[in-house]
């Protein structure tokens, strides 16, 4: 195949470097944007090329080397050749991009970080074979041993390798969850064989190593369900079955086949933001869909009237009324149903409503049900840009996008969370806030600042210029109210050039910092 020298122009979501040849695109991993390199063509695609980084002529600022030396075989970490703080930056002009393609307005919040872009994750789920831990190479089913994973939890690696050492048959995935405000561990062992793996003294010898385990159980997975990595059933084989750890002040169960967030401490900020967003109030009525074990709506219910979470998964809603009695929580109702047909025959006039859906988003009759609904606001919870701006399309006919911020849970991937507040058009508390400002008299707000000190600010902060324009523009939309107006088109049928969004965000901010707003 071959050779040549191509500049990177762009990245995919996955951190895949795209440049062009012979007027087709050419995906390279490991390249990042404005670097040169010397590649190979390895194969062509329909309308598409596929190439492989032979030498890097010219690095970009952003690369780092990998702190893991399976990096770009496991495929696990897509971005770790970046520094993180480019990292965040990326995900946040992915997400941005997204939105603007697809007519969206984007009113940035903020984007939350991982203070510790490694071991991060207290969810582990290790591959076995031949009594080896690996991976499975992308897009392969080579398996190659690690000794050791840098963004997992470094007590959960430990208990594997414990494991190990006993040489034990029939396994094929360990499964290490590791609380985080309350100190203990739930392992699971799983097997195709229904006996138990472990005699008594080998359990003893494993809680004696590892005194933080609280469970141990064994999932059985039958050869049918081998596209799944747990099975139908699990057996106890020490403890309860499962562990107990806290989010936001609420306790949860966590057992074998429960849904948990693998990063508890992000997990704790994204639902914080996604309970500021909601703004509840004493009397609000609150609709947990895709509710899971509950986990938002149990933290919702301290600062709302009532909630109703609804998940069509029974084990789910199992677990979910466990944890509504573990915390002595008497106003939430958990449902076993569907979401959609819940709001049609339950006929409540809900004020807000969490959505929190799989990968895929929601589909269109439950997006429609919610529009039917007069439901007052959406807190959107994302795991998936690309069916968030989808559904967010269909939703913006009778919502508007108040504030998007997005939260780092997977650091060194190409993963982001990302929560978004829609309000909706016709019941729009900002409008009305705007209104009574428009009664305010706000000549004295003014004098706090001269348009130049505002230029000035923002230079300083974005090293971005703004114009007297921009920011006479700004305050008027925010109801600082102008003497006149500034740069008046000579002519009536002139048009003004419009400040962008980007600029009035800065002016903003600037507007804040001087009081003004």
């Amino acid at each position: 195949m071959a050779r040549i020298i191509v500049k990177c122009e762009k990245l995919t979501i996955e951190g895949i470097g795209v440049s062009t040849y012979n007027n087709l695109p050419i995906y390279i991993p490991n390249l990042l944007v404005n670097e040169v390199a010397e590649i190979q063509i390895v194969h062509k695609g329909y309308q598409k090329y596929f190439g492989k980084v032979l030498k890097i002529l010219t690095p970009c600022k952003d690369r780092v080397t990998p702190e893991c030396r399976f990096f770009g075989v496991c495929g696990g970490c897509q971005l770790q050749h970046m520094s993180y703080e480019s990292q965040l930056e990326f995900k946040k002009n992915y997400v941005k991009d997204l939105f603007i393609e697809n007519d969206l307005d984007f009113p940035f919040d903020a984007i939350y970080r991982e203070k510790r872009p490694y071991f991060y994750r207290h969810k582990v789920m290790a591959p076995i074979k031949n009594n080896q831990r690996g991976f499975y190479e992308i897009k392969s089913r080579n398996f190659t041993k690690i000794d050791n994973c840098l963004i997992e939890n470094s007590l959960a690696q430990k208990i594997i390798r414990t494991i190990l050492s006993l040489n034990l048959e029939d396994l094929s995935y360990i499964y290490v969850r590791v609380g985080k405000h309350i100190d203990n561990v739930l392992l699971t062992l799983v097997t195709n064989k229904e006996e138990s793996i472990l005699s008594n003294e080998q359990i003893e010898n494993i809680v004696k190593i590892h005194p933080n385990i609280k469970t141990i159980t064994q999932s059985i997975k039958k050869e049918a369900l081998s596209g799944k990595v747990l099975g139908e059933e699990t057996k106890i084989l020490f403890g309860k079955g499962y562990i107990v750890d806290k989010l936001l002040d609420v306790s949860f169960k966590i057992s074998t086949n429960s849904f948990y967030q693998v990063n508890p401490t992000q997990t704790e900020i994204l639902y914080s933001k996604a309970l500021e967003y909601a703004s509840l109030k004493e009397t609000d009525l609150v609709l947990d869909a895709y509710c899971g074990v509950g986990t938002i709506g149990l933290c919702a219910s301290k600062k709302s009237n009532s909630v109703i979470g609804v998940e069509i998964v029974e084990q789910a809603i199992l677990d979910a009324k466990e944890n509504a009695l573990l915390n002595n929580i008497d106003n939430v109702t958990f449902l076993c149903e569907d979401a959609k047909e819940y709001i049609k025959k339950s006929n409540l006039d809900f004020d807000v409503i969490f959505v929190d859906p799989p990968r895929k988003g929601c589909d269109k009759e439950f997006l429609e049900t919610i529009m039917n609904a007069n439901i007052k606001k959406i807190v959107y919870v994302s795991c998936d840009p690309k069916s968030l701006v989808r559904d967010l399309k269909f939703l913006k006919e009778k919502y508007n996008i108040e504030k998007v911020s997005l939260v780092d849970m997977f650091a060194n991937t190409s993963h982001v969370e990302t929560i978004t507040l829609l309000q909706r058009k016709d019941i729009d508390d900002r409008l009305k806030v705007r209104f009574d400002l428009d009664n305010v008299p706000l000549v004295k707000e003014e004098t706090k600042a001269t348009y130049q000190e505002i230029k000035d600010y923002i230079f300083n902060k974005y090293n971005v210029k703004v114009s007297t324009l921009n920011i006479a523009q700004t305050k008027t939309k925010y109801g600082i109210i102008e003497r006149e107006c500034y740069n008046k088109p000579k002519d009536d049928d002139s048009r003004q050039p419009k400040c962008t969004r980007e600029k009035e965000e800065m002016i903003v901010d600037a507007l804040k910092h001087f009081k003004m707003l």
